[in-house]
């Protein structure tokens, strides 16, 4: 199998796994669905030309968010300043809300968290999408570079932050 071939079934592989993730790691990154779209296709493009050096150190997991975290640290800083945040009280609306009002009141809710993830400091933002994806503290730092130890730390703190901000802007019922 050449190297394009077997870079071709690595991705294939990628995608059908991880596609998923990706595209709600784009979501934290960038609220703008055209930059989205643009970071989405960086992202892919990025994945696939670092298949080409996979060798299997790690999991193929563990590399596609290593790819997706430095792509997505770069557009974070491409786009800093440029009006990209989202506010605390802009909510993206569902077709099937007005159907399902335990539903609506969780969407707010992640729309809140994900409010609040995005005027976090780039790699505090990227710890959470780790972790709001489900990796454990050990992947994480296995795609961040830190200490598991270091990372439990600061995902705590940063549940704390979180936590106390959700109650802040709840309003009264």
């Amino acid at each position: 199998m050449t190297v394009t071939n077997a870079q071709d079934e690595l991705y294939r592989q990628a995608m059908a796994a991880h596609g998923g993730e990706l595209a709600r790691c784009c979501f934290g990154y960038e609220r703008d669905p055209a930059l989205r779209q643009e970071l989405q296709q960086e992202l892919h493009l990025a994945l696939w030309q670092s298949l080409a050096g996979f060798r299997g150190d790690c999991s193929l997991r563990t590399w596609v968010y290593r790819v997706a975290h430095n792509v997505g640290a770069r557009h974070v800083q491409q786009h800093a300043g440029k009006g990209q945040m989202l506010e605390l009280d802009e909510i993206v609306e569902l077709a099937d809300e007005r159907h399902d009002p335990g539903h609506t009141e969780r969407r707010l809710d992640l729309q809140r968290v994900l409010a609040l993830v995005h005027r976090l400091a780039p790699l505090d933002r990227e710890l959470m999408l780790l972790y709001l994806e489900e990796l454990d503290a050990a992947s994480i730092a296995d795609v961040t570079g830190l200490s598991a130890r270091n990372v439990a730390t600061k995902i705590h703190r940063i549940k704390a932050l979180l936590a106390s901000q959700m109650n802040a802007t709840r309003s009264p019922r």
